[in-house]
């Protein structure tokens, strides 16, 4: 078996872990009429059946200020979890996310919205080298880092699940959740983007979650 499989393994095992929860979830939710059930498909493809609250968390962007649950209030944002030396779904989710935010800036929708990275690595991953590794995809992009137990108060309520993995020789990785989460101007995790991550289409279920929860007054 190679390497590659060998790290892959634990990560489909994590994958259909988080599937078979949120699946478990989604189907244990009332439907009916409700916001979420009179939802055309593809907006309940991205939307939660409820708004999921954030408990209190307190850490650091990469620039050194403070970032909090307020600090997901006011504009839409899209938030993905990772780790600077992760190989591949970290640098292809956020060279999406640069891609859909170009998209909706195409379109004046980006003004209201911010893309934050939260590094699940915070032992290695200093601000400065998240500062530099971010400013390759947006000057924009926010870097969150700060102690395991206030990200996982974060993470928790959008049902991140993360690992750390070091096989026979001594390679270590971190195996995470690769969805994208959705958190609203009423700092409530809402919905989810699913991989795979292309910009266009991100772009579009993202206006059709927007649209369908403003005319309904979620």
């Amino acid at each position: 078996m190679t390497t590659r499989r060998r790290l892959l393994i634990p990560f489909l095992l994590l994958v259909m872990a988080g599937s078979l929860l949120a699946g478990l979830w989604v189907s244990q939710q009332p439907t009916g009429r409700t916001a979420w059930g009179s939802a055309p498909p593809e907006v309940q493809a991205v939307m939660w059946p409820e708004p999921r609250p954030l408990q209190d968390f307190s850490l650091h962007t990469q620039h050194g200020t403070s970032f909090d649950r307020n600090a997901l209030t006011g504009r839409w944002s899209f938030v993905f979890y990772g780790y600077l030396a992760c190989p591949d779904v970290c640098p292809m989710s956020l060279h999406a996310l640069r891609g859909m935010h170009d998209v909706l800036d195409s379109h004046n929708a980006a003004d209201d919205l911010q893309v934050i990275f939260v590094s699940l690595d915070p032992e290695h991953d200093t601000p400065e080298e998240m500062k530099q590794y971010l400013g390759w995809y947006h000057d924009d992009f926010i870097g969150l880092h700060g102690p395991l137990e206030e990200i996982d108060k974060m993470a928790s309520a959008m049902v991140i699940k993360y690992a750390e993995h070091i096989d026979e020789t001594g390679y270590r990785s971190i195996d995470h959740t690769s969805s994208v989460m959705i958190v609203d101007p009423r700092g409530r995790v809402v919905g989810a983007l699913s991989p795979p991550l292309e910009p266009q289409r991100m772009a579009e279920q993202f206006q059709r979650l927007r649209g369908h929860m403003e005319r309904n007054g979620i």
